[in-house]
Formats: structure tokens, sequence, C-alpha cells
């Protein structure tokens, strides 16, 4: 139950410096802020001791974060900038024997602060100061943009946790529970085109959404973590479409058809049926000259306030392989992936025409029994689960909100590679894929995913691991979510696999709700929305709870064999038989360790030799944290010790500068890489390595005269399965005199590996041996080095 006693004060509190800034409403008129004119007053406004501020509240308002696919308004507002802000509610929690798991008891008091002003997005509250607020009002005056016609006036909120209430005016336009995504409000019935308005916004933060069982009824996303963003956050729009306008296209790709179909939602606001002439073209986003399908003309009726979906096609797709959208595998630097544009026009009588466009890669992602296909080769993914929370804890003017903030996660600074960059260490890395692990990702992020060629797996924010969210209370705004999710995120060509929830059932929870109907329940949400990808769950018991009969749906284990916490580990698992199987997180939490960092990867080639179809140690970054540029090990309190100071990642920007000449990145591109070859046993011989990490710590032993290995050689790409082997094997150093060579050419199956022999003489010596590996393929030179393999020679001469 929550009860409301007298007020606990926040950890931090508003910053001083934020109330200061209400002083500067009086320069406000007529009820409109001026972003420029309030950040002028806060930069002089006094801080704590009397002393100024650096700077006053960053607006973190970035358009391209929206993405650069969807409908485009005939007229767009941009809102960030100083609202009017009301504090209502303080929630403060207790957690039980455990702080992060379990349920809470919880606290609500109305809150003691005066009306003051926040910067909007920001970041959200909470990185702005408001360290315990469950609900707060919004307010500022809009003036609505005229166009030519009828027109469709809206709010567009780049993202709101968790649920808003609109009112303009004084009258109620409604409510929206969203987590992560987009919350829009249609207030064309609300206002006068040309004319000003009063909007006012109550948000409902995660803490006031706890039921009476003390767990949240929203997909909060990581329930361990007090840094996740609350309140709006992302971007602010007032958006004028004509009153007849695209509102959504879907557009499907099938390799084994060779088409192309798009789904079309048309939405007429006015009082009458509408007739639409419906037109477009697809061109390529890379400048190639593809011969694309003609886009046929539709005559469309909508019904007067309605929304109908009319899909075209399928199309004819005329042009090859060259076109399809492939991953960057194996690694190539400055790769861009295919990608094309689908534009469209809705054109009625009397209003102005409406415009969409849709970014997409022509590819196909199918779960083929116990493996998946894309574009009809047999694909493993190799990657990471990138934990948004994390970074969430990295005070950058203030906690929270990392995706739409921290520069590491935004377009390339001064002085900061940005996002792109994160792509590009992870490809270089030799990842294909990663998994937006529970904050979803932005849509500027899946952009660039989509360019760059990194595979990405699509996770919801709902969590059964910490025992704090309610499936059965919160269940509709589970499944909204999902919806929500996917239909924002499915144009994206990088989005190949749905994950619909982490870890729903675990051996030492109850999370109410939890089980196969809740399952079904989110495969089916997802099914309606896209039938075009596999789904899958990442489980915390084993690879067969919470399986579903469907061709298209899996589970993957996480910490196999009960090894937990930190230990080694190189189970595929015993999943579901006939599907995909694979671990999906292992190592954590000696992830941020020495040892650890070699387990990541020795125990995911082990599991690439057994024919895992998805590898995914858990974290990278607890041990590379400036994975993402700028970031230092010790801004990050990683998730095991959180939220005790003190624990961090192995490595970030204050002790590794120079990351890929370090043996660790350098061991794990390598187990990493699609065309690894190891000596097998030497491998198995040092995957354990000890405390300090080191690489090798036993050699191999092999007799003067004739000796034979046996290498383990992988063929992890999409196209050729010719593969060629170099050796060379050198004497008392890795670069010292050759006194053995050869070359060994072989086929593998795409997404095969072979196990081959490998002779060589071994001269009768003292000195240590080193087995130097190469591996190309025809037209690409080499794409694999390692000579890290040593050997003693067993009988030499004293």
């Amino acid at each position: 139950m929550t009860t409301r006693p007298t007020r606990v004060p926040s950890r931090n509190g508003p910053r001083r410096w934020l109330r200061a800034i209400a002083a500067a409403t009086a320069l406000v008129s007529a009820g409109l802020f001026s972003p420029a004119t309030v950040a002028s007053t806060a930069s002089g406004a006094p801080g704590a001791g009397g002393a100024p501020p650096e700077t006053s509240a960053p607006t973190f308002a970035h358009s391209y974060l929206g993405g650069v696919s969807g409908p485009r308004p005939a007229e767009n507002v941009d809102l960030a900038g100083t609202w009017q802000f009301d504090p209502v509610t303080t929630t403060t929690c207790t957690p039980g024997p455990r702080p992060t798991m379990g349920p809470m008891t919880c606290e609500d008091t109305p809150a003691t602060e005066e009306s003051t002003t926040i910067e909007v997005p920001g970041g959200g509250w909470l990185k702005q100061g408001w360290d315990d607020l469950s609900v707060a009002d919004y307010q500022r005056r809009i003036r609505v943009p005229d166009i030519a016609g009828p027109q469709a006036t809206k709010l567009a909120f780049g993202a709101i946790n968790h649920r808003a209430t609109v009112w303009v005016d004084g009258r109620k336009v409604g409510s929206q529970v969203t987590a992560f995504t987009p919350s829009v409000f249609d207030i064309s019935d609300y206002v006068e085109p040309g004319s000003s308005h009063l909007v006012r916004v109550r948000v409902e933060g995660r803490k006031a959404l706890i039921g009476d069982d003390g767990r949240y009824t929203v997909p909060e996303g990581a329930s361990w973590s007090d840094d996740v963003a609350q309140g709006i956050f992302r971007s602010a729009d007032l958006q004028v479409f004509p009153a007849v306008h695209i509102s959504d296209t879907f557009v499907q790709t099938s390799v084994a058809d060779r088409t192309m179909t798009y789904d079309v939602e048309l939405t007429n606001t006015t009082s009458t049926a509408r007739k639409v002439r419906l037109t477009g073209t697809v061109d390529s986003w890379n400048d190639e000259n593809w011969a694309y399908p003609a886009v046929p003309r539709r005559m469309v009726t909508v019904p007067a306030h309605a929304t109908k979906t009319i899909t075209v096609g399928p199309l004819s797709w005329r042009a090859g392989s060259e076109s399809y959208w492939w991953p960057n595998v194996p690694h190539r630097s400055g790769y861009r992936a295919q990608l094309h544009d689908l534009r469209l026009q809705a054109t009625t009588a009397g209003i102005t025409t409406s415009r969409s466009r849709v970014r997409f890669g022509f590819r196909e992602l199918a779960q083929d029994g116990d493996h998946y296909e894309l574009n009809g080769r047999h694909i493993n993914f190799r990657g990471d689960s990138l934990q948004g929370a994390n970074y969430d804890n990295i005070d950058h003017h203030g906690r929270s909100d990392a995706y739409d903030t921290l520069p590491g996660f935004l377009e390339p600074s001064q002085g900061n590679g940005g996002w792109p960059q994160v792509v590009d260490n992870y490809l270089r890395l030799n990842f294909s894929g990663v998994r937006i692990h529970q904050i979803p990702a932005t849509p500027y992020m899946l952009d660039v995913a989509d360019a760059r060629g990194l595979m990405i797996q699509d996770e919801t924010a709902i969590r059964g691991s910490n025992n704090r969210q309610n499936f059965i209370t919160g269940r509709d705004n589970m499944l909204q979510h999902t919806a929500d999710l996917v239909r924002r995120d499915r144009n994206h060509a990088s989005v190949l696999r749905w994950s619909q929830s982490n870890e729903p059932v675990v051996g030492y929870t109850d999370n109410p709700g939890a089980g196969a109907e809740f399952d079904e329940a989110l495969y089916q949400t997802i099914m309606t929305m896209d039938t075009t990808r596999p789904i899958s769950t990442d489980s915390a018991v084993d690879a067969t709870s919470g399986n579903l009969a469907h061709a298209n749906y899996t589970v993957f284990c996480h910490y196999a064999d009960g090894v937990y916490p930190a230990a080694y580990t190189e189970s595929v698992c015993n999943g579901p038989a006939g599907k995909p199987q694979g671990q999906t997180e292992f190592v954590w939490p000696g992830d941020n360790t020495p040892q650890g960092a070699v387990w990541f990867a020795s125990g995911s080639l082990r599991m690439r030799g057994q024919g895992a179809s998805d590898v995914r140690p858990y974290t990278l970054l607890d041990l590379w944290s400036s994975v993402v540029p700028g970031v230092k090990r010790t801004d990050i309190n990683v998730e095991w010790g959180y939220p005790t100071a003190g624990l961090h990642p192995l490595y970030g920007e204050d002790n590794l500068s120079a990351p890929w000449a370090n043996p660790h990145i350098q061991l794990i591109q390598n187990a990493f890489n699609p065309v690894a070859a190891v000596d097998t046993g030497f491998w198995n011989a040092n995957k354990i390595s000890n405390e300090a990490g080191e690489w090798p710590t036993t050699t191999g032993r092999v007799s003067p005269g004739r000796a034979t290995r046996a290498l383990t050689v992988f063929n992890d790409t999409l196209h050729g399965t010719r593969v060629n082997v170099t050796w060379s094997l050198h004497v008392g150093t890795s670069d010292g005199k050759v006194t053995d060579h050869g070359t060994i050419k072989t086929r593998i199956a795409l997404g095969g590996n072979r196990q081959l022999p490998l002779a060589f003489e071994a001269p009768d010596t003292d000195q240590p041996l080193y087995l130097e590996l190469q591996v190309s393929k025809p037209g690409e030179g080499v794409l694999f080095h390692d000579d890290s393999t040593v050997y003693t020679v067993a009988d030499a001469t004293p």
C-alpha cells in the first residue's frame, strides 16, 4: 500500500539554479516562453553559496533523434525550450532486503516545490534534479500555424515516461501511457489555426504507476536503476498536417519472392468522406541506379473521421542481390549498406498534398528450423547487449536519458565520434549484432545501424529479472508498449529480430502474470504489427522455459548450467528441439575483471564451435565502457554493485587510450572474427586464463619431428564457401625465423565451421614455437590474423 507520511527529501533535490529560473518568467510576455531569454537569465542566477552556475540547463534538443523516416508535416513548430513546471507529487520507495530486487514500499506526499521552469526535452525531469518526483505538470502557450485548407494539428513528444494527460485551454484532450516511444495527441478539435492556446501536460512517472503490491504497472526497462528517464524527453513538437494525410507506412520485402509490398495508413480528420490519390516513387539512398519497380497510383476513399489502411503490391523487385541490405560482415572500414527510399504523396482536392518518406532495406531474415537465414543464407549472430541504463548513471549535466543527451550516443561532435563511432567499434570487434537491452534505442541510433550494417535485436522494456513489474495489473500497458515499439521500428533494415521480453520468468522471483499465456499475448501483439521477422525471448531459467509452438519463435538461455555468478561457461544450452540455440548472457558479473575479459573471447569461441546461432556475453560496457566515446570507467557504477559507488568497468578512456592495441580487445576481435582459425586444443587449454587475465597461460606441447594439430576454422560470412588458411611456424618469437609454413585450401558452408588437421615439422629446440595463422577468401584479402598460439617442444635437448 502507498501511504502519505511527511515527505522524505530527495537524494539531490532540484538544482537551486532551476528555482532561480522561475524569476525569469516575469520577462516572458503573454505566456509565451522564450528559451533564449530565460536561459540568459538563468546563467546569471545565483547558485549554491551565491556563485553563478557554469551553464544554464541544456535543452538537449536534437531533431535528428526522431529518425529519417515518417510522415512529413506541412508545418512543424519546435517546442523545445523553457516550459512552466509544477511539481505535484513526490514518491519515495523503500526496497526490501535486496536494494534492487522485489516489491517496494512507497510513500506519496504532495510536492513542496514552488512553480518553476524546466527545459524541454532536457533529458526529462530526473536529469534536471527532481529525483523523487512522480507527478508534475508542464505548461506553455503555443501558436498554431495556419496552412492552406483544412488541417490536423498534433502535439508530438518524442518520448514520455509514462502516462501523459493533455489539456488545451482547460479542456481535456486525453491520456496515453507510453514507455520510451512517441506520445502524440491530436488537438485539432481544441485549437484554431493562427491562434494562441495554453497547453498543459500532466506526466506521471514510473513511481506514480506502482500498484498496491509495490510493483510497476508499466514496462520501465531497468527496475534496478534509479536513473531511467522520467517525464518528457527526446523532443517536443507542434505538427500541422493536411486534414487528410499519410499517418504511417510499413514496407515489407521478400527476398524469396523478390517482391516489395507496403501498407499505407491514410487518416481523414474531416467530417466528410474524401477521395485520395496516392502516388510515389522508389529511389536509392546510396545514389545507385537500380531498376526499381514503378509505384502504381491508387485512388482511395477514406471515410470521415477515420483511418484506412491500403496495401500496395507485391511489386516485382528486379535489382539483384547487390541491392539487398547486407550487414558489414566481415568488417570493412567505411562500409555503407544499400538502402532505398519510398516517397509517397497523398493528394485530395482542396487539401494540401501530404508526403511521407520511408528509408528501408531490401532483406529478409527467417528462422529456418534450427538456424536463421538472411537473404536465403545461413547466418549466426555474435555480439553484445547494450544496457542503456548503465550509461544513464553518468552525470552529464545530471544523470539519466543517456541515449538523447550523452555525446557518445549523438551525432559526432568536436572531440567525440558519437554513436557512429560506437557502431564502428562494435563492427571492428567483429560483433555482427547488438541487442538493445531494455531501454529502447532512439530512431537515430537505428538509422546509423541501418546505414553501417550492424544487425539489431530490438527489445521491449518488459523485465522480470527484478520482480518489480506486475504483468497482470500492467498487462495492457505491456502489450501497448510492445505494439508501439514494433510500429515505431519496423521499417529499420537493421532490426532483424524482436526480443519480446527479458527474463520474464526467473527461478528466484515470482512475477505476477508471468508464464506461457503472457508470452503468447506478447507474441500475438508483435505478429499483429509485423509478420516479417522472427521473435525471441531471453530467458533466465533455461532455453525451454517459455518456448512457444511457433516456427518463428525461440528462447535463448542465460547463465547456463547454473553458472552464476561469474564463472566460465561454454554451453549453448539444451534449447527447444529443432530451433536455434545459443547462450545470450554469460560471464556477468565477472565481466569487469581481467579474467572475465578472456571469458568473453574463449567462451564465445567455444560456443561458436558448437554451432550456436546466437552468442552474446554480458556485457561489453562493463569490460570496455568507452566503447561509447567520451566515457571514463569511473563515470559508471556497474549494475552488479549498483547503487554502491566504487565498482566500475575494467576499461574506460581514463585507462585505455589505445583500445585496438589492448590484448583483451584483440583477443575478443579474434574470437568473434567470422573466419577465425584457431588451434582447438590450445584455446581449450587456455580458456579459463587466470585472475590477471593473461593470454596464453599454457603452451601447447609438441614433440620434435612431424606434429599434427587440430584447427577449427569458421565461415560466418554471407558470401563464398572457399576459405584459405595460411600458416607459418616461427622459432623464438612470433616474428622469429620461419621453420615451416603452408596453405590449407578448403570449403566451409556459410554459417558453418570445420575441424582441419595442421601438420608441421617441429625442430628440436628449447625455444618456443609460435604459430602464425592467416585466413583469406578469394577477392577479399586477409580477414583474420593471429600469432598468439605458442608451443613448447617436449623432447628438446637441454
